[in-house]
């Protein structure tokens, strides 16, 4: 098994999560914030979306896809259809990483252009969606509304990681 992979797919699991509750939620419930986080809940999951797109493509060194705008919402639908493939991407990402190679990353916040070691893209990858998961989680949390259980414990038992041997 490799941990990399598992992180990534961890982190699909859990965005897949967010989404699911998130849908169920009323439109002024998608259009919440609280001081702190990125912003309304709706453009917080684009926002995990923008990020997981531009993460995958970066690796494989391919044109990102058009970005999606975070207002208006652009839909529960075209969130997961742009994750079904990019999930799949950083999975695969992920079983490459440890094999040597290296990512070439531009940035305006410094700016500047680095090779890095993949992995290293990946870390930031999983870091960026666990981060703004957990604001959605807090605006929930400040709406009444229990976030889902996105812990790794959550993972473990539910992807079958987990093996029982307290029956002895």
């Amino acid at each position: 098994m490799s941990t990399l992979v598992e992180f990534l797919k961890h982190n699909t699991m859990m965005n897949g999560r967010l989404i699911d509750a998130c849908e169920a939620l009323p439109p002024e419930q998608l259009a919440a914030t609280v001081e702190g986080t990125y912003g309304t809940i709706g453009a917080t999951l684009v926002h995990i979306v923008q990020g997981q797109d531009s993460y995958a493509h970066r690796f494989f060194d391919q044109e990102r896809p058009d970005r999606l705008d975070e207002d208006p919402f652009p839909g529960f639908a075209v969130l997961r259809d742009r994750l079904t493939n990019t999930d799949a991407m950083l999975e695969d990402a992920a079983a490459r990483a440890d094999h040597g190679i290296t990512v070439r990353v531009e940035g305006d916040d410094p700016e500047g252009t680095w090779d890095m070691a993949a992995g290293l893209l990946l870390l930031q990858t999983v870091n960026h969606a666990t981060e703004h998961r957990s604001q959605i989680a807090t605006i929930l949390t400040q709406l009444g509304v229990e976030p889902p259980d996105m812990s790794g414990w959550r993972f473990f038992f539910d992807g079958g990681h987990m093996k029982d041997v307290s029956a002895g």
